[in-house]
C-alpha cells in the first residue's frame, strides 16, 4: 500500500484546493445529501446518529447532515482540503486529515460513514479498496451503515475522458480528459483540470491537477466489503442532477450508489 505522502491524489487535492468551491459551485450538495439522508434512513439510521464523512473535501457533503442536527465527524487526505472543511463547518466539528485505508478506529464507532463524490475511485487497486473498507467497518458500530458512491463506465465514457470548459466570475476551468481506446471494467482513466482564476491585481493565476481513477466492478465492490464483513443492503443507480433510481446501468448512470451494513 502507498503512503499518503506519495498518493497522486494528495497531489491532485492539495492543488486544486483553493479553486475547488468554484469549480463546484453548481453542485447540490444539500439536494443531493437529502437524498441520501432518505436512503440511510430507510436502513435504520436514526435522528442525532453519529456520522462520519471520509474523504470531505472543502465540507460541502458534510454541512448538509451537520444541519440535519447529526454528530458529524470529517476527514480528508489533503491537508489543505481539511482547512476549508474546519472553516466551513466550524469549530465543533472534528475534521482531521486521514488516508481512508488507515483510519483510528479509536476515532469510533460511527452509525454512518458516507464516502462521496467518486473518492473511492481514487484508490489505486482491489489491495487498496479492502483496505479501505476494512478501516471504514473497524469505525461501525454493530448495525452501522457505509455509504458510498463509484465512478461507472457511463461515466469514463463520457465526461470523465472527455473535454469540458466551466466558466465561473472570475475564473475558469478546463476539464481534459484522456481517452482510452476502450473503457472496460477495472480501467484506469487520467484527466487534467487546469484552474484560471483572476488575482486581485487582475493577473490570472493557473493551478493544474491531475486526477488519476480506477473503475471498481460492482463484482469487485462486493468482494471488498465481504472480506471486510460488510453486508450490501442496496445498490442504486444515480444519474445527472443526482436522482437515484433504484438499480444501476453502468453504461446509463453516471454513479453507483451502495449501501452496506456491519452486522451484529
Amino acid at each position: 500500500m502507498t503512503t499518503l505522502l506519495d498518493s497522486p491524489a494528495l497531489a491532485a487535492y492539495d492543488a486544486l484546493a483553493p479553486a475547488y468551491d468554484r469549480f463546484t459551485q453548481s453542485y447540490d450538495h444539500d439536494g443531493w445529501l437529502a437524498r441520501l439522508e432518505v436512503v440511510a434512513r430507510a436502513a435504520g439510521l436514526v435522528p442525532g446518529a453519529r456520522v462520519l464523512d471520509v474523504g470531505c473535501g472543502t465540507g460541502k457533503s458534510a454541512a448538509p447532515l451537520l444541519a440535519r442536527g447529526y454528530a458529524v465527524s470529517a476527514c480528508d487526505l489533503s491537508p489543505a482540503m481539511a482547512r476549508l472543511a474546519r472553516a466551513r463547518l466550524g469549530p465543533g466539528v472534528d475534521v482531521f486529515v486521514a488516508d481512508m485505508r488507515a483510519l483510528d478506529p479509536a476515532r469510533g464507532p460511527f452509525d454512518l460513514i458516507t464516502c462521496l463524490d467518486d473518492a473511492v475511485n481514487y484508490l489505486r487497486d482491489e489491495t487498496d479498496l479492502a483496505a479501505a473498507f476494512a478501516a471504514a467497518a473497524a469505525l461501525l458500530a454493530p448495525d452501522g451503515l457505509y455509504l458510498f458512491d463509484v465512478n461507472t463506465l457511463g461515466c469514463y465514457d463520457g465526461a470523465y475522458c472527455g473535454e469540458f470548459v466551466v466558466e465561473r466570475a472570475d475564473a475558469l476551468f478546463c476539464w481534459r480528459g484522456e481517452r482510452p481506446d476502450e473503457v472496460t471494467e477495472g480501467g484506469r482513466f487520467r484527466s487534467r483540470l487546469d484552474a484560471f482564476e483572476r488575482e486581485a491585481d487582475g493577473r490570472w493565476e493557473r493551478t493544474a491537477s491531475v486526477h488519476e481513477q480506477r473503475h471498481f466492478s460492482q463484482a469487485a465492490v462486493r468482494r471488498a466489503l465481504e472480506h471486510a464483513g460488510l453486508e450490501v443492503i442496496r445498490v442504486l443507480g444515480q444519474t445527472a442532477g443526482a436522482e437515484l433510481e433504484a438499480t444501476c446501468d453502468e453504461r446509463l448512470h453516471l454513479k453507483r450508489l451502495t449501501v452496506a451494513r456491519r452486522p451484529r
